[in-house]
């Protein structure tokens, strides 16, 4: 083989390995491409999840925050009904207490003298004078109130269902009026929860305060969460 031969055929060669090379090099970026796509797409399905995630928090909370609204409408509705019956007790009771001109049949009643310093103590439990004169003096205690008592003594005729009343009579009436102003505290009592505190009434102003007690029981049953007491013959929203 001539010389001439040699060196085209080692040409050849040379060029079949330089096109060896570049489709070798092709195969090795096809890889390296084929690596970075494939982390690509790992990356946009993480991304992809964690909006999924979002999505699915945020319609957590939209439906709680739905849930917080309507608990929120519900209370309310509940509060004015309650507030509605209020007002229908007061404008009854108001009514009930409008002055009607007296005639000769109708002979204005005396107040009993001394009934404004007297307080009646339903459901203590009845036992000695001893003893009732000391469980007063707890419950007075209990109310962060010393009065002056200067007779005590039951009311009414025996019920071995429940205990008659107590009539305690004060040597003033501003100890009276602050006893009865603090006398919606005992619900609170652990004490003295079933003891309810009112001042010496005629028989019909016991019957009107009967119909107040029952209204202020329903309306808080109605309202569990709401402050409703009486204060002047009138159930009050507090």
């Amino acid at each position: 083989m001539v010389p001439y031969e040699i060196i085209e055929a080692t040409s050849r060669i040379f060029l079949s390995s330089m096109k060896l090379a570049r489709a070798t090099m092709n195969n090795f970026e096809n890889v390296i491409s084929a690596e970075k796509l494939e982390k690509q797409l790992r990356e946009c399905k993480e991304e992809l999840d964690r909006h999924r995630l979002s999505v699915i928090e945020l319609q957590q909370t939209v439906i709680e925050a739905q849930k917080q609204q309507l608990s929120a409408v519900s209370t309310s509705v509940q509060k004015v009904k309650a507030y509605s019956s209020v007002l229908a007790q007061n404008c009854a009771a108001t009514s009930s207490k409008v002055v009607k001109p007296l005639t000769s049949h109708h002979p204005t009643p005396v107040q009993q003298p001394g009934r404004e310093k007297n307080l009646i103590v339903f459901g203590l439990q009845e036992t000695t004078d001893r003893v009732a004169k000391t469980t007063l003096d707890e419950l007075f205690e209990e109310l962060q109130e010393k009065p002056k008592v200067t007779t005590i003594k039951r009311i009414g005729e025996r019920n071995e269902k429940r205990p008659r009343p107590l009539l305690v009579s004060l040597e003033k009436r501003a100890t009276l009026l602050a006893l009865l102003k603090k006398a919606r505290n005992l619900k609170d009592s652990k004490q003295f929860s079933a003891v309810y505190l009112s001042p010496d009434l005629t028989p019909s102003e016991l019957k009107e305060q009967k119909a107040l007690r029952s209204t202020l029981k329903r309306i808080r049953l109605e309202d569990p969460d709401g402050c409703y007491f009486i204060r002047n013959n009138v159930i009050q929203v507090g």
